[in-house]
Formats: C-alpha cells, structure tokens, sequence
C-alpha cells in the first residue's frame, strides 16, 4: 500500500505544476518526431537533450527524459507503417503487419492502434516498475562491496548480449570503455593513470560527453555517409480509430505483449528489440481475426508495440535499483541521475530521496498517456516529419552535441572528448562494432574496481569473501548461465551457417556471410 500512496503522491507533484505537465507533453511530441524519423533513435534523442536538463530541477529534467524516451519508441512506429522502414529498432516488427495496412488504405487504424498498444505497454510496465523496484531496492541495501563486485562483474557479461554480430568485437569494444574508465585519479591511492601528464583529464573522462559523442554525434556521421531523402509522401488514410472487432481481437495480445516486454527489459542485455519480436511469435502462434500475421493483421502492430513500450519500464528496473544499465537508453538516463548528484542504487528508495524516484515513475506512466493523446492528434504531421532531409537534421544534431557537452561544466574540454569518441563511435559503426560495450566498460568498469579494492581492504586480502556470501553466490550463478547462454547461442548459429553453406546454393551463401 505503501507504493501506490507513494506513485499517487508523486502524480499529485506532477499536477500540482502545470508545467511540469506541459514539459513532458513536449518532451514526448519530440520523442516521437525523432523517433519518426528514420536513422534516429530515442538513445540518441535522449542523449541530445541530455546536457540541457542540468539547468531543469532534478524533477523536471529526469520526468523530460522519460518522456523522450517513451515518445521515441512509440515515434518508431511511424516509419515503420507508413515507409516500411523501422524508425527505431524496437518498430521492426511492427513494418510486418504495419506497412501491409498501409498498402490496404488503413493507415490510420494502424497508427492509432500502434499507439494505444505503446502507451498500454508503457502504462502497464509503469505499474509494475513502480512495484518491484522498491522490493528489490530493499533487498540490495544489505549489498556491501563484495556483492557490488560480483554485480559489476555480472554486468559486463551484457557485453556478450549486446556484441551484435562478431563476440570479439563487442569484448574489444568493452575493452575501450574499461581503459577509457580507468584514466584519472586512482580512487584509492590518488596515483595518476593514462592522463598523458593533461590536468583537464585528472578527474577522468565525464560519462555525459562521451554518451553525446557516441550516440549524438557518431549517429550525425553515419547519416551523412548513408543520406538519402523519402521522396514520396505515404497517403494516411482509413478509419480514424480502431474498430470494436480489432479491439477485442487484439486485447489479450496487448496484455500478454506487455508482460512479456516488461520482463524481458528486467533482463540486463535484452533489449526493445528482443521484446518486440518475442511478443510478435507469440502472437503468430495464437491468432485471431480474420486477417494472417504477415498480410496487415493489427494484432501484429498491437504484440511489438506494446512490448517494446513495456521494455522501456522493465529495463529502468536493474538501472534504477541496482546501478546496472541494462540497455542504451538506460544508459543515458542513468547519465540524467547523476547530472543531479544522484546515484543509482539502493539508497535512492530511501529519505527524501524516494519521493523523487516515486515522482519520475509518475511522470512516465503521464508520459505514456500522453503518447496515446499526442500520436492521436498528430498522426497526419508524421507523413511530413519522416520527409525532413538530411541536409537540415545533422547540422542541427551536431550543433545541440557541441553546446550540450561545452553547456555541463563549461569546460572546451569535454567539447573534445565528445567529438573524439564521436569519430570514434563512427569508426566502430562503419566497421561493424556495437557501441553498447563500450558504455557498458565506461560504467561498470570503475564500479567493479572500486569495489573490488574496497572488499580487499576491508578482509585483509582475503579473495574468498567474493564466493562465501549468498547474493555473490547467486550472481556469480546468474554470471555462469549467461556465458552458457552465449555460448549456446553462438554455437546454434555457427551450426545454422553451417547448413546453409552445405544447401551450396549462391543465395544460401550471401545469407551466410551476411549473418557471419
């Protein structure tokens, strides 16, 4: 009872500040007209924005950041009905049943439903979060350094998820972040590391430039390396809601679809992605209506919607209660927490700092109403929107990275350290290397560290106290079962090459070398 009297106190902030309320408003119409625009992402959006919540109140730019990232999720959708090209990688599933209802002259009805899915996914995840985490934040208060160890280590293990295509890539990529964590001040013995004899850098490398360069700026670079500009302008028509049958039809999808994206977004390394696509199986198997998946189905656009909406509430609950980022976009926000001087983690539920925490999940869960409200209203805008070129968003991207990164401390320095691990960020892209590791390394990487010498400190060297304690036993459990689940994977896909390659048809082998 506690939680929802909180979640309600924090709603009755939000309402007792007009414009607190208006923030969020716009910060989901630009979420979605980012999100709507193909190339962009809601990372990138966040990351964009980012530096200028400094100015805000701790309320008010973290409740803006949340309504980014809700609203470029739900704005991937857009793209992804009208042009058949995802706007974000969580809408690729939504082009299956999305564009087909284009074809038929339901555009509309797709978009509208596209809507009510994201903010049902969203709204239902919202509930849940505002639920588990503080149960889990309690039992991480009795963590000490051993366990915050074991739980950065466990962490970087995310890496072999989020390494895309080549394993060694994404390790080499965690790598970078951990060395690039290491530069400054040594936190316990003040020795200098890798700061080149450069005073700017003895207090290390700040989080929030690097997040602009590497998802700010690296994305500008590869949108002027793969410009080109939507020439023809997608027809929006059809009925202006859902009908009552595909309600019906698509309301146990809906359910079933947030359920599933909450809980995958729980998994440190899923993904929207990876929610979208399992609740769209999911759906496939079960079908109803008249209409097969594939052939413009609504309840195709209603599985992935609403699962790559309920990701985003599901992957705030590790980065919220324990520190840990489970994909990008919590990456960033993590970024927005520590702007204001807080730090993710247990201690966040407690004093006066829980009824700001209670405040931010309020402002989602207003957030996602307002998607539904805003998406509504403006679909006809977003046939425009996906149009804009390329010509006029970079310029604009890139001169918001410049001042945001210059705007934290005012120091030019950090202006060099984003635009360096932007042209780094773009090099990785160009040459197939995920970038998640390399936050990922950033993060976890003084954690694990710190924590590690502190637990060596306190037990005199005694290594044996990371394996004696029973959440470390646990997550080194949980640390074994995601290598193995690595390993699984990576060996059914070398296998699945393998057969391909055997077929011995030239189709067969552009696939192979494709998925290689």
């Amino acid at each position: 009872m506690d939680v929802f009297s909180s979640l309600l106190g924090g709603l009755g902030t939000l309402f007792s500040s007009p414009g607190l309320i208006a923030g969020i408003a716009g910060a989901v119409a630009a979420g979605m007209v980012i999100g709507a625009l193909p190339g962009l992402t809601a990372t990138m959006a966040m990351a964009l924005f980012l530096p200028f919540t400094f100015l805000m109140e701790a309320e008010t730019g973290l409740a803006v950041l949340m309504g980014i990232f809700a609203g470029g999720i739900a704005g991937g959708s857009v793209p992804a009905i009208l042009l058949n090209v995802p706007g974000t990688p969580a809408s690729a599933a939504t082009a299956l049943d999305g564009y087909p209802m284009t074809k038929q002259g339901r555009a509309r009805e797709g978009l509208a439903m596209a809507m009510f899915a994201s903010a049902v996914g969203g709204l239902v995840s919202a509930l849940l979060m505002s639920v588990l985490a503080p149960a889990i934040a309690r039992l991480a208060l009795n963590f000490q350094a051993p366990e915050f160890f074991v739980l950065a280590i466990y962490g970087l293990t995310i890496i072999a998820a989020v390494a895309g295509k080549s394993l060694l890539k994404g390790y080499v990529a965690g790598l970078i972040g951990l060395v690039v964590g290491i530069v400054g001040l040594d936190p316990i013995s003040g020795q200098v590391r890798l700061t080149f004899g450069s005073q700017e850098l003895y207090g290390g490398i700040s989080l929030i430039p690097v997040l602009i360069g590497v998802f700010g700026i690296t994305q500008a670079l590869v949108m002027i390396r793969e410009s080109s500009a939507m020439s023809a302008l997608p027809e929006i028509s059809g009925r202006r809601w859902i009908s009552r049958q595909d309600l019906r039809d698509s309301t146990t999808t809906i359910a079933r679809g947030s359920l599933i994206g909450t809980a995958i977004g729980a998994i440190p390394g899923t993904g929207t992605d990876i929610g979208a696509f399992l609740s769209y199986s999911e759906a496939k198997r079960r079908p109803k209506g008249r209409i097969p998946f594939g052939r413009g189905n609504p309840q195709g656009v209603a599985a992935s919607e609403s699962a790559n909406n309920a990701v985003v509430g599901g992957a705030m609950i590790p980065m919220f209660t324990l520190g840990i980022p489970g994909e990008a976009g919590t990456a960033v926000l993590l970024g927005g927490l520590l702007i204001h001087g807080l730090t993710p983690g247990p201690q966040l539920f407690t004093g006066e700092q829980s009824s700001l925490v209670y405040t931010i999940f309020a402002s989602f869960i207003v957030a996602n109403v307002l998607i539904l409200l805003v998406g509504t209203v403006a679909a006809r805008m977003f046939a425009y929107v996906v149009r804009i070129p390329t010509s006029v968003i970079v310029p604009i991207i890139l001169l918001l990275c410049l001042v945001g990164s210059y705007a934290i401390n005012n120091r030019i320095a950090d202006v060099f350290v984003a635009v360096v691990f932007g042209v780094l960020g773009y090099f990785m892209v160009v040459r197939e290397f995920p970038v998640s590791p390399l936050i990922l390394g950033l993060i976890l990487g003084p954690m694990a560290e710190t924590n590690f010498r502190r637990a060596m400190t306190i037990t005199h060297g005694d290594w044996t106290i990371f394996f004696t304690r029973p959440a470390s036993l646990i997550f080194w459990a949980l640390i074994v079962l995601s290598l193995v689940y690595v390993w699984r994977s990576e060996r059914k896909q070398r296998d699945q090459m393998e057969t391909i390659l055997e077929e011995g048809s030239e189709d067969a082998v552009k696939v192979a070398r494709t998925v290689d």
